[in-house]
């Protein structure tokens, strides 16, 4: 059996600097990751439409200046959206940048995405595929894509929480099924989000599993769980618990600093982890980026969070933003959308004001 972990601290953190940070904040936080021994580590994304900001790049060039002199053991990864990148942009490892990368893809993108994957292995990259939100699949459309993923064999294939709303039972089902179905060389990773406070649990769940049956795995987290929304799984908590379960030997020490240094100053203006809308969006299977939404367009965007935190009015609040957040999904389903599309990408955004923050 063999665990590993990807760290997610620039790429799912990025969400909440807006994919522009500080470059001593990039190159220390994967200073710190590959000095503590993580085994992957994302680099940022990669997108056709570049913008300047610091995280985001056109290909593995534009990455290089952000990873360290001495990289140890850690694998470094490119990430990218299926919807948002597309192969021809990808240029051919060199061997000076990232050799790994990560191609994430809605469940309507599966073939361009298996095509994606199969150019990559040609270009010299190993991959790690993330199908969005593994719990909307039923068991067959889950066979079918694990058959289409055997043919082209990426390193690493993902059960994926796009929503936070995953529970063990639906843990255990998935990866049993994966276990089951996929090529025995495929490691199966985790990516999890922190809405109903399970994603450590669910890591050490699936360090059971991978003993129970022998199959490699790879979980994602990221420092302190900093990510969009409810956050991720923390880092350092599954790299020690790893240390004392497993025999794995992450720099523990290394990860705190690193923490200390980099991630507790911005605490002070960012904030990401479990709230009361991040448990709706977790229960009703939402988009975080449904509650940014609705608190864009709200005429009070403070109004609007006092009335999701103030005791007082916790309990009509939570009715508001459930009744809004049901709405949502019954709108999205009868459009046929997708549910990893946010609203202001496919709703007027008129559609909401009136049924948000009225006291």
């Amino acid at each position: 059996m063999s665990v590993q972990i990807t760290d997610c601290t620039i790429r799912d953190g990025g969400y909440l600097l807006n994919k522009n940070s500080d470059p001593e904040f990039i190159r220390g936080i994967m200073k710190g990751l590959a000095d503590a021994g993580i085994d992957f580590v994302e680099t940022g994304f990669l997108q056709t439409n570049v913008t300047g900001d610091t995280l985001v790049y056109a290909n593995s060039v534009d990455a290089r200046k952000y990873l360290p002199e001495n990289k140890g053991r850690t694998k470094f990864l490119g990430f990218c959206d299926n919807s948002r990148y597309s192969p021809d942009n990808l240029d051919p490892y060199d061997g000076n940048s990232f050799k790994w990368l990560r191609i994430s893809f809605a469940k309507h993108e599966i073939d361009a995405s298996v095509e994606f994957c199969r150019r990559a292995q040609e270009m010299g990259y190993t991959v790690q595929f993330n199908p969005m939100d593994s719990i909307s699949y039923t068991a067959k459309e889950r066979a079918e894509l694990i058959e289409k993923v055997n043919k082209v064999k990426p390193a690493v294939f993902s059960i994926v929480d796009t929503f936070g709303a995953m529970y063990m039972t639906d843990l255990v089902s998935i990866f049993r099924q994966f276990d089951k179905l996929l090529d025995k060389d495929i490691m199966v990773g985790l990516h999890s989000h922190d809405n109903l406070g399970l994603s450590c649990a669910l890591a050490e769940r699936m360090v059971e599993l991978s003993e129970e049956t022998g199959r490699e795995i790879c979980i994602d987290g990221s420092l302190f769980g900093m990510g969009r929304g409810a956050g991720n799984a923390k880092t350092e908590l599954v790299a020690d618990y790893l240390n004392k379960h497993c025999g794995t030997h992450y720099n523990i020490s290394v990860l705190l600093e690193t923490i200390e240094k980099y991630i507790v100053p911005i605490t002070n203006t960012i904030h990401w982890g479990y709230d009361l809308p991040m448990f709706i969006c977790g229960t009703k299977h939402s988009h975080v980026d449904n509650v940014n939404h609705l608190k864009k367009i709200s005429k009070s965007p403070k109004k609007f969070v006092n009335t999701l935190t103030t005791p007082l009015n916790i309990h009509m609040s939570l009715l508001k933003l459930n009744l809004v957040l049901l709405l949502v999904s019954k709108m999205m389903s009868k459009l046929n959308m997708v549910t990893n599309l946010t609203l202001d990408q496919k709703m007027s955004k008129n559609s909401f004001v009136e049924l948000v923050v009225t006291p």
